[in-house]
């Protein structure tokens, strides 16, 4: 038996040493799933960018890159959706290059560099801060770069990958009712 997605997105959120998530969807439909399915915490920063040219300002980009960062130095989860123009100031961050130093205390930090244009800096990780990227399936493959998908575990996650056994075989008897109904009012075509 295969793992369902639910467990292999769990068990992704839940280690600390694994590779940031890209969920693949259709629809939009993963972020409502994240939270509906209890995968995610109700504290999990969820980050929806813009493609309004007055949102595609270097203003907005430092405001998102400082929730990312608040969120890294929480070890909270931020779940990026429509978040293009971002990804490439979180270039370290999704390598996960750590640089460790010791603070004052003698205690080992984890550090991760945040870059935006030429300016960039150190900043605080702690080990359960997590990364979901949210991506239209047909986007991912048509328009991100492959360095950048190579980034990251990738799932797909819809509506019907999370039902179970039960719920599956329900739509289905929905469904066969639906074709019975479209065949008997001639309009097969559904």
């Amino acid at each position: 038996d295969r793992p369902s997605v639910r467990d292999l997105i769990r068990t992704n959120l839940a280690e600390p040493g694994s590779r940031h998530l890209m969920l693949l969807t259709e629809n939009g439909a993963a972020v409502q799933l994240l939270f509906d399915t209890g995968l995610l915490a109700a504290d999990s920063q969820l980050l929806v960018g813009s493609q309004f040219p007055e949102d595609i300002c270097e203003l907005q980009l430092v405001k998102q890159v400082n929730r990312i960062k608040h969120a890294m130095a929480k070890g909270l989860t931020v779940v990026l959706k429509d978040s293009d123009n971002i990804y490439e100031a979180l270039y370290d961050v999704l390598n996960q290059r750590y640089v460790t130093k010791v603070d004052a205390h003698g205690r080992q930090q984890r550090m991760l560099r945040l870059a935006i244009g030429s300016r960039s800096q150190l900043c605080l990780v702690h080990e359960r801060f997590r990364c979901v990227v949210v991506v239209e399936a047909s986007h991912a493959y048509s328009r991100l770069d492959l360095p950048l998908l190579n980034r990251f575990e990738k799932q797909i996650l819809t509506p019907a990958l999370v039902l179970s056994s039960q719920q599956r075989a329900l739509c289905a008897r929905v469904r066969a009712w639906v074709d019975t109904v479209a065949t008997e009012a001639g309009a097969d075509d559904l």
